[in-house]
């Protein structure tokens, strides 16, 4: 007899969780490593969306690129000093040669239809490898831990934060619209997704969020976790009906059955993929206006 989708779920969760908690508590080349992983089988679930449409990708090339840039922005923050923001300045440098390879490759790979392959190799880049990469920087960004006692540093404690207000948001919304849900958000891309469920994910994430730091950055500015909070039941949700239209347009279900019970990385992670990088913008300037309010800038 076959498991139950909600038992595989379940089963998964058990393992899963546990294991992604303490590679974000060990940090450093093990999160990293992980997260390159992750972003490689995204990025082939990506690809694999634009081959169902008729559009042939350079999924080597494209998944080669994403991990190179990964390992080195990995690596900028495994090595201290200059040294460290040299490997930054060279996963840049990386992307922008990637660029360059990618459209040039298409030429010898003589496909049909050679604009839509290098658009949708470049999209994967950006869209699933640039949206993994934010939890890279935000994990490597504050090193050292807020107090000697504390059980995590300032970077594992955002990205547990960043994970727990995209569950909260999640699993709010799902039993706020099974049973308030009366007005659909967008029926066209997601049936069964209501503004009241909606409604109820963004009071999740902003609960996740600040509860987390509650907990483990006591010192994280209030105003500062109601806004990531904000941040992540806003756009999160975007990132979710996302993926689910391009999986609507090209006829699939799900983007691959790599975890049971949950489909693929891309499904797991639509929503960080929005979320992450707009968190880590929002951090980054707020960090900047208060250095150059306090004239440090």
């Amino acid at each position: 007899m076959h498991m139950t989708n909600l038992v595989q779920r379940v089963l998964v969760g058990l393992v899963g969780i546990p294991i992604a908690l303490v590679l974000i508590w060990a940090g450093g080349w093990w999160f990293s490593a992980a997260m390159i992983a992750i972003t490689s089988v995204a990025l082939w679930e990506f690809y694999t969306l634009a081959e169902a449409k008729g559009y042939a990708a350079n999924a080597g090339l494209g998944i080669t690129i994403s991990a190179m840039v990964q390992g080195l922005l990995a690596q900028s923050y495994v090595v201290p000093g200059p040294r460290g923001m040299a490997f930054m300045g060279l996963a840049l440098l990386t992307l922008f040669v990637g660029v360059i390879a990618v459209i040039g490759a298409e030429i010898w790979r003589n496909r049909p239809q050679p604009t839509m392959n290098n658009a949708v190799t470049l999209m994967g880049l950006v869209y699933v490898s640039m949206g993994l990469s934010a939890l890279i920087i935000l994990r490597g960004s504050a090193h050292g831990a807020e107090t000697p006692e504390a059980l995590i540093d300032v970077g594992g404690a955002l990205v547990v934060a960043l994970f727990v207000s995209v569950w909260a948001s999640d699993s709010l919304a799902y039993f706020t619209g099974l049973s308030l849900g009366r007005h659909k958000l967008l029926e066209r891309v997601s049936p069964k997704k209501t503004w009241e469920g909606a409604a109820g994910g963004l009071v999740g994430a902003v609960l996740g969020f600040w509860g987390i730091c509650l907990w483990l950055l006591p010192s994280f500015e209030t105003v500062d976790a109601v806004v990531c909070g904000v941040i992540v039941g806003v756009v999160g949700p975007i990132g979710d009906l996302a993926e689910s239209w391009m999986k609507r347009d090209a006829v699939i279900k799900d983007s691959s059955h790599i975890i049971p019970g949950h489909g693929g990385f891309l499904d797991r992670f639509d929503s960080m993929l929005f979320a992450a990088p707009a968190v880590l913008a929002y951090l980054t300037v707020a960090a900047m206006v208060r250095d150059w309010i306090a004239g440090e800038l």
